[in-house]
């Protein structure tokens, strides 16, 4: 009975390198829908179901490293991670944020729009110096800085 259990578990340490390849491998595919993210923008024009929104004198800022986001929005400073999920991307997996109240509550209502915003982007896309992340009713046009 030992023994049988013993050749149970070298053959389950054989082939756990072999499953974490395998994972790792299904990681690595989906990384790549990640790669047009990298670098740094600063929005141009964001719109969502309640129209455009944008306001020039704040500038918000997204940096992207690996899976890593972080930027300035119109108060506040915010970061978060990246997943890959089925061919398009999830920002909105726990965006941390400063809590700063906005002096102006104009541009408080901006902010929790991007936020949103954030939350619901599936898709990114890179051309011409240009970043677009877009998702339901949601699109958010990024400039390179």
């Amino acid at each position: 009975m030992m023994t049988r259990i013993r050749r149970r578990m070298r053959a389950l340490a054989l082939l756990a390198p072999l499953a974490l390849a395998t994972l790792l491998g299904g990681c690595a595919d989906s990384a790549g829908s990640i790669e047009p993210l990298q670098g740094s923008w600063t929005l141009a024009n964001g719109s969502d179901a309640d129209g455009a929104f944008i306001d020039p004198t704040r500038p918000v800022t997204l940096e992207v490293e690996g899976s890593e986001f972080s930027g300035n929005s119109p108060c506040n400073v915010y970061s978060g991670t990246i997943v890959a999920r089925g061919g398009g991307i999830d920002l909105g997996e726990g965006i941390a944020t400063t809590e700063q109240a906005c002096a102006d509550p104009e541009q408080q209502a901006l902010e929790g729009r991007y936020y949103a915003a954030l939350s619901d982007i599936e898709r990114a896309e890179r051309s011409s110096g240009e970043l677009v992340l877009t998702g339901p009713g949601v699109e958010l046009v990024f400039a390179a800085d």
